[in-house]
């Protein structure tokens, strides 16, 4: 309602003159077309002239993004810049860090289109650009990332229909993940103090072994994270119906520094040290209890009480008391690996051995997956990989024997020319 009593026109919105001396424009916007609900825009000033001001730099602003229809249509990397403000709230750092890189690559090859000019020949000449410096896998995953934001634009009806769905993706031939054989893993523990690696800091060099040896020796006996590794609390060694085991409740990842770092406030993250924070673990799957075996569960305790670690405090540190680093565990672990005189394979790969060995072992799907921390057997199977034996004493059940030893015929082997 204007102030002088007038009624303004339809859509023009209302200016208030509030008690305490300030100015307000409001608008309605229509409704959003993901939601259904009402929108508005306001802005708030000192005098009626700063409301004012405010209130188109605001719709303006709501323009050049997408979030109001205007003159024309966004530019592309406008309204990127606003679908991953709000994709930020939504996902975890690392993850909101990977796909903004991916979004911003994009956005330097088609970012200065309009929304309503891009069409799929802009997303292949996209895709051919960045396929001169990214490996397969990496192009395909910034095209799913333009994908989900193109999907976003389309259910704003800011964009008919998104032009990726008329894109074929780009082609990723599946790589094999190099593991250990079973009897490798046992090797490459036992070679930690003939690595050879440098000493820092005052820990004494019998602690800093049994730190990589028990490292590795989880990696591959319970198949935890590189994370959930590094974050391992004596409150998390629990024993359950008897049994000894780890309860995985937490992981460390890389957010940044405190001043940098953006928390959603649905996330449980506590800063440690540097940019590292501890945090939940990957998924709700990954929130599972390992059994381990006696002599790790000893081993593990013996650790504990002899470092006097608190129930709160980190088993595995580095050499100066802050947490492990995977650049460290990594250079550890390919120092370990070469002293054993082991092909090279990354500390991944130790997930990939252990979902292997279940599979040899014919554990059940469901077992496997709860071990592992996976939400389907289908992420544990592609972790799987049968070795010739596992395969071969399968086989040799599976597959009757077809030739009767009566009916072998002796040859003789002829040289040519004799």
């Amino acid at each position: 309602m204007a102030t002088n009593g007038r009624r303004r026109t339809k859509g023009a919105g209302s200016i208030i003159h509030r008690k305490d001396g300030s100015w307000e424009f409001r608008r309605e916007v229509g409704r959003d077309p993901a939601t259904g609900k009402r929108r508005y825009v306001s802005a708030k000033g000192r005098t009626k002239a700063d409301a004012r001001e405010r209130f188109d730099a605001k719709v303006a602003e709501m323009e050049r993004t997408g979030l109001l229809p205007g003159a024309k249509s966004p530019y592309l990397k406008d309204y990127a810049e606003r679908w991953l403000e709000e994709y930020r709230l939504n996902v975890k750092p690392t993850t909101y860090r990977t796909r903004a890189g991916r979004i911003h690559a994009c956005m330097e090859v088609i970012g200065c289109i309009r929304l309503t000019e891009l069409t799929p020949d802009h997303i292949r000449q996209c895709m051919r650009v960045l396929s001169k410096r990214l490996a397969p896998s990496t192009l395909k995953d910034h095209f799913v990332s333009l994908k989900m934001m193109l999907d976003q634009a389309e259910l704003e009806e800011l964009i008919p229909v998104d032009p990726c769905r008329r894109v074929k993706p780009p082609r990723v031939e599946p790589t094999e993940t190099r593991i250990l054989s079973p009897d490798q893993p046992k090797q490459l523990i036992e070679a930690v103090p003939n690595r050879g690696a440098k000493r820092r800091g005052p820990a004494l060099t019998v602690d800093v072994d049994e730190s990589w040896m028990l490292l590795f020796e989880l990696a591959f006996a319970a198949g935890m994270r590189e994370g959930e590794r590094y974050a391992l609390m004596p409150y998390e060694l629990e024993q359950r119906d008897g049994v000894p085991g780890i309860n995985v409740q937490q992981q460390i990842q890389q957010y940044g520094k405190p001043e940098d770092a953006v928390i959603p406030a649905w996330l449980k993250a506590e800063h440690l040290y540097g940019i590292l924070w501890l945090t939940t673990p990957k998924t709700h799957a990954a929130h599972r209890f390992v059994p381990i075996s006696t002599s790790l569960w000893q081993r593990l305790w013996a650790r504990i009480k002899r470092l006097d670690i608190g129930p709160r405090d980190l088993i595995f540190t580095n050499s100066r008391g802050n947490p492990v680093r995977s650049s460290t565990e990594r250079y550890n672990w390919n120092k370990a690996l070469k002293a054993a005189g082991l092909p090279p394979v990354t500390i991944h790969s130790a997930r990939h051995w252990t979902a292997s060995m279940t599979a040899r072992a014919n554990m059940p799907d469901d077992a496997r997956t709860a071990i592992m921390g996976h939400t389907s057997i289908s992420m544990t199977n592609h972790y799987t990989h049968r070795d010739a034996a596992s395969l071969a004493a399968l086989l040799d059940r599976a597959i009757p024997d077809l030739h009767d030893e009566r009916d072998v015929i002796d040859a003789q082997v002829i040289e040519e020319g004799k």
